[in-house]
């Protein structure tokens, strides 16, 4: 009788045996199309989260004869990228979306066997119950949610003659991430702490403790270390556990910025471990001493304070994933957490951080925003922390506060934080765990209490995967991550354009202004890359050229017919007709001034002498 070469796989084919699966033809289990909808869409959260880890392996093994995949804990494939050519072949044995690849159904393989036996492992080629299956290798790690229990499973699968043992390790580093980031970020309040031993800094254990000193959940690496499974964790004081956990979980002091030396309790033993609070969201009143609290200094009043232009009521849109961004934003107005919004250039970001704050109990302090990415790097810390008289060349002699200063007891908006250098990273940390900042140039720590609002444009996790952001900043500033969708994956575009329009039109001294069914049609068709910002911009163009008209495509800039052109969208007119048109329409609303017309179209005065000698 046939059996693995791997010896630790006997098991596994002992119960394939056992589910009496046929090793030439196994049988198949496959959701129809409405049945999996439904089934991605229960786990939708959970698919958010892991879809840039799929997204990041992906981009690493397109080009490998290889696939990434996440199955539930049932077995059934809910997402997979990968190498076209590949995953082509996969698809004859089922290896896609939809398809149970549970031992029950496929025999030993390595999303069904981790299933079975809850570690990581490979299945290379023969190892393979099936033999349909046998020129794959798959290898695979769990995912465990905080409680301890099976969520998924992460794979990659290839050719098995291409297989290397690094792909195990790097899909179980991925797995183990993953969990970390389940365990990090749930929205309830609660203390993360990394521990891991003396003289060994690799993967750390973490463990979320709420406000109480109780843990609610623990990522793998905790569950190896107390030799307890998650469920026996959850709901046991720290102290039970480590010696000298108030240490960890106190945010006066020194403590709380460095790591600390504390003993575990295990089966009767005990070892040295070094420990960090890693990331907290209590609230402030627990976050640091109350006699602290009632020392800190009032707000300073400077001109340097942004003022609010935007609440919630001046917020449009009726797109589902907008409208559910803007409900998390409410709610996390009400909340003293840090906040992230995440969304493309000209999504509204800072319209939304403004509106939280108006709408929280900090609205009645200031609110300053400072543009990370616009600051020079040798200019940021004293933009942000202030600095004393005579710091530096230039600084002025009665000395400045910085941005956290004029923010203290309100909320400070860090748009593009992306961008911020990664000195200044360390020194907003120690701000953020201290509550304390010291000028450039001075010694004297000053007490403050900011909410921080962050907002970006880029992946910020992957930014720290890549070693341009730091992971405990990152935390930190994770307490609710809201995302701004892009306005071209908005189902409301034509009616935010139309209520943008009237804007445009108490603008324009209350003209009248419509939109003819061709523009209708160019708004719904183009990509918008500058999203509402580009919106706003373009009608503004479009109906100050129309001079109170119904507003039709050639009043709308060159440079949107030209992108929709090449998109090979066509339009009722020809490119060069709609652009004679525009160009026409231009020197009438400049009164012939070619200066003028060719400011309007965003060309050179050259350029439009040239187009209008076609013309003629």
């Amino acid at each position: 009788m046939l059996a693995p070469i791997n010896p630790s796989l006997k098991l596994s084919w002992e119960r394939s045996r056992m589910y009496g699966v046929n090793p030439a033809k196994s049988e198949e289990a496959i959701l129809e199309a409405a049945e999996l909808e439904r089934y991605r869409k229960e786990r939708r959260q959970f698919l958010h989260s892991i879809t840039p880890t799929l997204e990041r392996l992906y981009g690493w093994l397109k080009t490998s004869h290889s696939m990434v995949l996440v199955s539930d804990s049932s077995g059934y494939i809910l997402e997979n990228m990968g190498d076209p050519a590949f995953v082509s072949d996969a698809q004859k044995v089922h290896l896609s979306k939809g398809a149970c690849w549970a031992e029950q159904v496929k025999g030993t393989n390595a999303i069904g066997t981790v299933i079975a036996e809850k570690q990581p492992l490979a299945v290379l080629g023969t190892d393979h119950y099936c033999e349909e299956n046998r020129f794959l290798f798959c290898a695979a790690s769990p995912i465990f949610d905080p409680s301890g229990d099976l969520l998924a499973v992460l794979d990659i699968s290839g050719y098995h003659k291409e297989y290397h043992p690094s792909v195990l390790a790097m899909i179980d580093v991925m797995a183990r991430n993953v969990e970390d980031w389940l365990l990090i970020n749930r929205p309830d309040r609660q203390v993360v702490l990394a521990l891991y031993p003396e003289q060994d800094n690799r993967h750390p254990a973490l463990l979320a403790v709420n406000e109480e000193g109780v843990i609610t959940g623990a990522n793998r690496e905790a569950r190896s270390l107390f030799h307890l499974h998650a469920a026996k964790l959850a709901g046991r004081p720290l102290s039970e556990l480590i010696t000298g956990a108030e240490l960890l979980l106190q945010r006066s002091g020194s403590c709380s910025s460095q790591e600390v030396h504390v003993i575990c309790k295990a089966h009767d033993r005990t070892s040295k471990l070094v420990g960090s609070l890693l990331m907290d969201t209590r609230p402030p009143l627990i976050a640091y001493r109350e006699d602290s609290a009632k020392k800190a200094a009032k707000p300073a009043q400077t001109s340097g304070n942004s003022s609010i232009k935007y609440t919630f009521a001046d917020i449009f849109g009726s797109d589902p994933d907008f409208q559910t961004a803007l409900q998390l934003a409410k709610r996390a107005a009400a909340t003293e957490y840090s906040i992230l919004i995440t969304g493309e250039s000209g999504t509204g970001k800072e319209m939304v951080s403004q509106a939280i704050h108006a709408a929280s109990p900090r609205s009645g302090r200031p609110f300053v925003a400072l543009n990370c990415g616009a600051i020079a790097r040798s200019l940021m810390e004293s933009e942000l922390f202030g600095y004393e008289a005579g710091a530096f060349t230039g600084a002025k002699q009665t000395g400045h506060p910085g941005k956290i200063e004029m923010a203290n007891g309100g909320t400070l908006f860090l748009d593009e934080i992306a961008e911020m250098p990664p000195d200044v990273q360390v020194a907003l940390l120690r701000v953020l765990q201290e509550f304390t900042l010291t000028r450039v140039g001075g010694v004297r720590p000053i007490q403050v209490d900011v909410r921080i609002i962050a907002a970006t444009h880029k992946d910020l996790w992957q930014e720290v995967q890549e070693g341009r952001f730091r992971a405990d900043l990152f935390y930190r500033l994770q307490g609710i991550n809201i995302v701004l969708p892009p306005l071209r994956k908005r189902n409301d575009r034509l009616v935010l354009a139309e209520h943008l329009l009237e804007t445009v039109a108490k603008e324009l001294g209350g003209v009248a202004l419509s939109l003819s069914q061709e523009a209708k049609k160019l708004i719904e068709q183009y990509e918008w890359p500058g999203n509402v910002r580009e919106l706003i911009a373009a009608l503004r163009q479009a109906a100050f050229l129309s001079q109170g008209e119904c507003i039709g495509i050639r009043h709308f800039p060159p440079y949107i017919l030209n992108s929709l052109a090449k998109n090979g969208e066509k339009a009722s007119h020809s490119l060069e007709a709609v652009e004679h048109e525009t160009i026409l329409a231009a020197l009438k609303a400049a009164d012939g001034n070619i200066a003028q017309a060719a400011r309007m179209l965003g060309i050179g005065r050259n350029t439009l002498y040239r187009k209008i000698k076609k013309i003629t």
